[in-house]
């Protein structure tokens, strides 16, 4: 069981290591007062056996931050987007929606249109997309988001001709 006194102990220790790692000049000083000369030598080991890591670590740090773009951090929004739609010329006939790359983990939202007076149907396939009981049906104004690579996966059918939807997907 951890005592009051061992927590004060273990947060002390934390402190000075801490401070000996941001001001490693002071490391090799004499110990302090109240810290025995092996507990000190273990300290020490410590610190330089952090340091050691940290240097190792630094050169796959700088490529990982290269592959992500320079940038220094992953998690950057993407900066445009497009957005475009679909209208279906001939009822229960797949349309494909126009390529464009979808960035990872970005979601390509579409939106049966507003307009559209019957339902639109959602494929990954052209043949499907014209099949009521194959496809996913959207209802005027409904929305949809699917993370995929590349929107041209999408097919769209109306059940009304002149009728369709539009879409939105960020770009980096």
């Amino acid at each position: 069981m951890v005592t009051g006194k061992g927590i004060v102990i273990g947060a002390g220790m934390g402190g000075l290591l801490t401070y000996l790692l941001t001001h490693p000049s002071e490391a090799q000083a004499t110990p302090p007062d109240g810290v025995d000369s092996e507990t000190w030598a273990a300290i020490i080991t410590i610190i330089q056996t952090i340091q050691e890591q940290n240097a190792r670590l630094e050169p796959a740090l700088s490529q990982v931050i290269a592959l992500m773009g320079g940038s220094g951090y992953a998690l950057t929004n993407p900066s445009t987007f497009v957005t475009g739609s679909v209208i279906c010329t001939v009822a229960a006939t797949g349309y494909q929606v126009p390529s464009k790359i979808i960035p990872w983990d970005v979601e390509i939202a579409i939106k049966a249109l507003s307009t559209n007076a019957g339902l639109i149907y959602i494929a990954n396939n052209q043949v499907d997309a014209a099949i009521v009981t194959a496809s996913f049906p959207l209802l005027p104004n409904e929305p949809l988001g699917y993370k995929i690579a590349n929107s041209s996966e999408i097919w769209v059918a109306a059940q009304f001709a002149g009728e369709g939807l539009s879409y939105t997907v960020e770009q980096k």
